[in-house]
């Protein structure tokens, strides 16, 4: 009996003709272009039917599901979204949930942009250590791998370090097999520590029992915390503070940072550290709250749509919530027309009495998205703070996010979604589709990543002492 097949009242491994395939592109093409708030700001409208074009051309054969999403991805990603992705139906989502899949026995991570090492072997092969780089799977290249991974991955203008952050650890096993398929083994070629070369055939896992365990990082000393922060003293030095947050949203977020800061100010504390790394976003007011305890100027976010009724179209699919949001935003928030758009603004006013007026240190990495990318930007030009670590994966000058609905595609019911409005930093800085740049750029050897130091934090020392 084959321990990876499951019974189920969905079959994910249906196939589609090639028909049903280039209609559910044209489908993606069409309502992409009507959709979203800002589709041609990476790639003209040209280029991006030439893309699509291409890539109808490749398929000639039936797919299933998954391998349809493959290609779908592929287009998606080249408007430079990355609030705009691709999902599962929601049959496919709810069956593959219990299905026991075959995937590879490694967890892996990043160095550079195309160099993949072992965190954990999961596999029954002994001989393969952490730390060992992967040269090849099923004889496929480690640079061509990732190249192809990153090409389904969306990510905010020309960025490339959200998709290097999005494949580490536990996530690259699950990339590479939507990219090639889940197999019973993987043939691997490795160059070990001392630099010699071998070659494993490795008999896959199953994914119902994936795990991943981290390198362990003793650096901070708890003093509060809720499920998306906490509030860390440094064990070396008792004048830094450390917010870590992982998330802007949760509960007891105004009451968590209320005693933070208060702890600051009765402590005297003059250097504060905000980690942002891994923070994929939140919540606009969540993330303005905080920013009013740290920057002494009114904070404003501007953000805007297109001039439709897209709220009413039945083809984009939202909840009676976010569809009712354009006119909560209309009657909380009165509107301006600007350049042919319809624009609202979120506003917050300092918390003059509590602002943190010392040193702020803002650590972000590839993974730093969204409303951590807002709030990392306001505090570089608004608050002074010194930027450690790498590029962020969100904008430096805005993104499309606020409300998101969803497309879905007639024949596979794969679903697109796309964001309603656009969002800008009131920074003043150009747009070149990039993420925030670090003042003071940090690389991790693969040692570093293996005994997990904290680069980052070693430079916060650095420049306070």
């Amino acid at each position: 009996m084959n321990s990876f097949s499951q019974k189920k009242e969905f079959d994910v491994r249906k196939k589609y003709s090639v028909a049903q395939i280039i209609k559910d592109i044209d489908y993606t093409e069409k309502y992409l272009i009507k959709f979203h708030p800002d589709p041609f700001r990476y790639i003209s409208k040209d280029s991006l039917h030439a893309f699509v074009t291409f890539i109808k051309s490749k398929i000639d054969t039936p797919l299933t599901e998954m391998q349809a999403r493959f290609y779908i991805k592929r287009i998606v990603a080249k408007i430079g979204c990355g609030h705009t992705d691709v999902g599962a139906s929601k049959k496919y989502s709810k069956a593959v949930t219990k299905l026991n899949r075959p995937i590879l026995p490694l967890n892996t991570f990043v160095v550079d942009t195309n160099r993949l090492f072992i965190l954990n072997n999961l596999s029954a092969d002994t001989s393969i250590k952490a730390g060992d780089e992967i040269l090849s799977i099923d004889h496929r290249p480690v640079k061509n791998i990732l190249s192809t991974i990153y090409s389904i991955t969306t990510s905010d203008g020309y960025n490339t370090t959200y998709k290097k952050q999005g494949v580490r650890f536990y996530w690259f096993k699950y990339y590479y097999s939507f990219c090639y398929g889940f197999k019973p083994e993987y043939l691997v070629k490795l160059k070990n520590k001392n630099n010699s070369i071998s070659t494993h055939t490795l008999a896959a896992i199953s994914s119902l029992k994936d795990t991943v365990i981290l390198p362990k990082k003793d650096t901070v000393i708890c003093i509060d915390k809720t499920k998306t922060c906490n509030y860390s003293m440094l064990q070396d030095d008792k004048s830094i503070a450390v917010l870590d947050i992982n998330g802007f949203k949760g509960l007891y977020w105004h009451r968590f940072f209320r005693r933070s800061f208060h702890d600051i100010k009765e402590k005297k504390i003059e250097n504060v550290v905000v980690d942002l790394r891994d923070n994929g976003g939140g919540q606009i007011n969540a993330g303005l709250n905080f920013l009013s305890y740290l920057i002494q100027q009114p904070l404003v976010i501007p953000f805007d749509r297109k001039p439709n009724l897209m709220m009413f179209n039945p083809k984009y699919k939202m909840g009676i919530g976010s569809r009712l949001s354009p006119f909560i935003f209309s009657t909380m928030m009165p509107g301006l027309p600007t350049h042919g758009r319809y624009r609202h603004y979120f506003i917050r006013f300092p918390k003059k009495k509590k602002t943190f007026k010392g040193q702020i240190f803002v650590l972000v990495n590839g993974k730093s998205f969204s409303m951590s990318a807002v709030v990392a930007s306001y505090l570089k030009y608004k608050a002074n703070a010194t930027i450690i670590g790498e590029e962020t994966g969100g904008n430096i000058s805005g993104s499309n996010a606020v409300v998101s609905g969803k497309i879905i595609l007639p024949n596979t019911h794969i679903q697109v979604f796309i964001p309603m409005y656009h969002l800008y930093h009131d920074i003043n800085v150009k747009n070149e589709g990039s993420g925030l740049m670090p003042d003071y750029p940090t690389q991790y050897s693969k040692e570093d990543i293996l005994n997990g130091v904290d680069m980052d934090l070693i430079k916060v020392f650095e420049l306070v002492k």
